[in-house]
């Protein structure tokens, strides 16, 4: 029988904030989105945005608020851990809905990878580094009509705190699997 990991709790913790980051993102969270890095955290999304995580957060609600529709997933996840200190490279897909000012909608797929430094301090994992490279981006422009007749979504600002998840968490953390 092979032996245990010492890394695996690492691992897990940190693979927990990889996936608060979309749900933060999916739902216009920025506490979450917050939590996820360190106060120190820097971003670089090369040809977008380049500075603190506070300030990417800033951007990202700024950015997001105004589509239509947004939806993260994320997808492989390869990481190396050295004590206090780990990388990760993360691939995720973004689908949006973008209302353009001809009053077109740009229907957009993005795939990226994150490349993150994180850290441990004080027991808790956060986000040091995040480079993000996006390896592609689709835009199809459609019509209002066009979306209208071939979709259907939730808006993306009117998910936020009040989504059925919350309550759902938060029951089954108070009475648990009764």
């Amino acid at each position: 029988m092979p032996s245990e990991n010492p890394d695996l709790p690492a691992r897990e913790q940190i693979r927990q904030l990889l996936y608060r980051y979309p749900r933060g993102l999916d739902r216009l969270d920025r506490d979450i989105l917050l939590s996820i890095g360190h106060e120190s955290a820097t971003v670089e999304f090369r040809g977008m945005f380049s500075g603190s995580w506070q300030k990417f957060v800033d951007w990202l609600m700024s950015a997001h608020s105004t589509m239509l529709y947004n939806r993260h997933t994320i997808g492989n996840i390869l990481m190396e851990v050295q004590g206090a200190a780990a990388a990760s490279e993360t691939t995720a897909t973004a689908n949006l809905l973008v209302r353009r000012q001809d009053g077109r909608i740009e229907d957009r797929t993005v795939h990226s990878r994150y490349l993150d430094r994180w850290r441990l301090d004080a027991g808790r994992w956060s986000l040091a580094h995040r480079l993000t490279l996006r390896d592609l981006r689709c835009v199809r422009v459609i019509t209002e009509q066009e979306l209208a007749a071939s979709t259907e979504y939730v808006h993306a600002a009117d998910v936020g705190r009040s989504d059925p998840s919350y309550e759902h968490f938060a029951t089954f953390l108070t009475q648990g699997s009764r």
